[in-house]
Formats: C-alpha cells, structure tokens, sequence
C-alpha cells in the first residue's frame, strides 16, 4: 500500500505540471476515505465569469487513461459547439474538468469535488468500476450523473432487490441487453442450435455478458443448447478449451472479451480446427482486431453507437487520429443532452446556481429524464432506469483481398 502511495504522488506531480501547460491550477482532492490518498486534478474556480458548470470526471492516467482521454476530448468539442450556439440562453457552458487515476477512490473523491464546487451535473466515467464510486457520491447528493460506456446492467439501480438510482443514466446498452441482442441474432439470423461461450472469469464485464448471452439463448426455442467455457486474466493460450469447444461442436463461439483476446482465439482456433462462428461484445471494437490473423470463418461483433461520420472527421482534425470507436462521441452527446435539459429549465439566475443549486439539480434531472434529444448517434431517450432506449450496431470482419480483415457494418440489433 505505501508502495502504491508513493506511485501516486509522482503521478500527481506528473498532472500538476500537464495541468499548468494547460492554463489550469491543481487542487488538492477531497479527503480520502480510504488508506491511499487519490489523484484527482480538479480546476481551481468553475463559476467564473458566470458560466454554468458541468463536471467531467474521467481518468488520464492508469489502465483506463487512453478511453479517458478519448471521452473528455469528445466532451470539450461537445461544450465548443454548445457555446458557438449561444451556451444556455446566453449563459455559457463551463466544462470543469476532474482528471483522476483510474482507482476507483480517484473517482469517487473527484465526484464529491464536483458536488462541493457547484456543478449542475456529472458526465463520467468511462468504465463501469469507477462509474460506481461516481454514483455512490451523484445519487445521494441529488445530482445528475451520465456516464458515456459504462455497461455494467446493475450501475443505474442499484442493488438487484433495492431501489433504482434516480440520478444516474447511461447512454449505451448495458450487459445484459448487448448479450441478449446477441444470443437472438445467433440463433434467429444465423440459425445456430448450439453456442459455447468462452469467458473471462474474475472479470465482471465478461461475465455479465456470458451470463445474459446464455440465459437468453436457452430460453429462445426448445432445443437451444449453451455450454460455458473459461479462462483467467493474462491467459494467452487457449487451445486446450478451444479443443473441448470443439468436441461440443458448437454453431456459434461467443467470446465476450478484449479484441486481443478474440484475436488470439480466433487464430488458435483456426489450429485445432474449430469452425464455429465467432461472436463478440463491444470490446472488440479496435482497429488491432484479427491484425495477427483471422477467424475460421465468419466473426460479428456489436458496438455502443452508431456511426457519427461528421463528429469522426471533426474528432480526427482537432486530434490527428482516427475516431475512438464510441468513446468520445457518447460523451459528446451525454453533454448535450445536459445542455437540453438545462434549456428546459429556462433563463438561469445566479440564485439557481447558488443557494438554488440542489433544486436546480433536481430539476434538471427531471428534464433529463423526460427530454427527448437527437444527438450525434441518433435519437436519445431513457427508459424509467436511466438507460438509454436503443439497441447496439452489428459488424461483421470481412476479408477484403490479401490485407487484414476488417470491420463492415451490418445493421443494428434491437431498438435504434
């Protein structure tokens, strides 16, 4: 633990010093509530010259920094064109931002900066893990909270047998509806009879998937068989499963895992001789994908948006790099649709960003909940959990002559 503090304190000097080169003034974070203290680089002021201030609560350092980068720079072009528009009703729109590590106390203390400082709402994080600790601190302090790609099914209510969390809202498909768009595309669109699932155990986002993928495939038809298959973290050898995969003769493999893991599976598959069409979640979503070898056969795999070609070409000049998948652009839109519901609100007074602010907050959350917004992915509402109504977009990996295989979009599954 005093190793991983000392680590901590050099990563925050690193953001103290990215945070100057960027005009901002490091604060020091909320008091831990945990034996490690957390990194959070916070703005020093976010009310400044009477902007309306939204909190991004992403990470930019640690195992979940390149997606945290992604969807706070999707979130900047989001606050850019939203002032170009006139901000909300001539106020402007202030993103404050809260740069953490990626524990899950680096989060959390950040959340409760925001609440501290002022913010109207919370857009973040970008993983379920510290989406949770964000919500720990939203909900019960009354404020909004919409995280861009976290998925995890029971993020926005809560514990199974208790209440929902009025104040969190997600703007993709969760787990359980991205398994079970699947398990009907296997077995009513490719027929398949049979299906193995080959999992990561100990990894909550690969098992939710596995379970909500098999629990709906066997209730389909009469006949419908799914047999369950693991591995551990780091395991980069597959083959003794794929073997056992093989002896169950499987329609369709569904590997809910990283694309590094579905590329090694495809070419280790391809070497005991399984056939079996692969399927995936959205983690698959990278150009690596298959770069060190194809499927057998045919693989599809599912994504949280669909395509926003203007946002792609904007993203790709303001940062000379290809678009970030759907990262940055829910994001985008998860501002925007705080924008509107600010706009239902009407004129802001100083009074409602002060002594005002939880009724405010209240009041925006409602506006959230009710509003119908069309952003850069398409139409956006939530149901009554905070989950975005829509579906997932399918891609099937073609191969295209003698290059790489690579990903065609196919249509979308469920609701669009």
């Amino acid at each position: 633990m005093a190793q991983r503090a000392s680590v901590l304190l050099l990563l925050g000097s690193v953001l103290a010093l990215v945070a100057c080169g960027r005009g901002s003034a490091p604060r020091p974070a909320a008091p831990a509530t945990d034996s490690v203290d957390p990194v959070v680089l916070a703005p020093a002021e976010i009310r400044a010259g009477g902007a309306v201030p939204v909190a991004a609560v992403f990470p930019t350092l640690g195992r979940y920094a390149v997606s945290g980068l992604q969807s706070l720079q999707g979130a900047r072009l989001a606050v850019e064109d939203l002032n170009r528009e006139g901000g909300i009703h001539g106020r402007p729109l202030r993103l404050a931002e809260y740069r953490t590590g990626s524990y899950f106390v680096d989060a959390r203390a950040a959340a409760a900066m925001a609440v501290r400082d002022g913010a109207v709402a919370i857009v973040g994080a970008n993983s379920s893990e510290l989406s949770r600790a964000v919500a720990e601190v939203a909900e019960p302090a009354g404020i909004l909270q919409i995280t861009n790609v976290s998925t995890a099914a029971d993020l926005t209510r809560d514990l199974p047998s208790g209440p929902g969390r009025r104040f969190v809202f997600r703007m993709c498909a969760s787990d359980d509806v991205m398994g079970a768009l699947l398990a009907e595309f296997a077995s009513e669109r490719l027929g398949a009879r049979t299906a193995a699932v080959l999992y990561e155990v100990g990894r909550t986002y690969s098992q939710r998937l596995a379970r909500s993928f098999v629990s709906r495939f066997r209730d389909l038809a009469a006949g419908r068989v799914a047999a369950e298959f693991f591995y551990l973290a780091l395991e980069t050898d597959f083959r003794p499963q794929l073997r056992r995969i093989q002896e169950f003769h499987p329609d369709v493999l569904f590997v809910p895992g990283s694309f590094t893991d579905a590329t090694l599976v495809a070419a280790q598959a391809e070497a005991v001789g399984l056939r079996a069409t692969l399927l995936g979640g959205d983690a698959w979503s990278s150009p690596l994908l298959f770069r060190r070898g194809g499927p057998p056969g045919e693989a599809y795999y599912v994504e949280l948006c669909s395509p926003a070609p203007e946002f792609d070409r904007r993203y790709g000049e303001t940062e000379g790099a290809e678009p970030p998948g759907c990262r940055a652009v829910l994001a985008y839109d998860a501002v925007r649709v705080v924008a509107a519901g600010l706009r239902s609100l009407g004129r802001l007074g100083e009074d409602d960003l002060d002594a005002g602010l939880a009724a405010t907050r209240r009041g925006l959350r409602d506006a959230v909940a009710g509003n119908e917004v069309r952003g850069a992915t398409g139409r956006i509402r939530f149901d009554a959990h905070g989950d975005r109504r829509q579906g997932v977009a399918l891609y099937a990996v073609e191969r295209t002559g003698g290059g790489p295989p690579r990903p065609r979009l196919r249509g979308w599954l469920g609701e669009p």
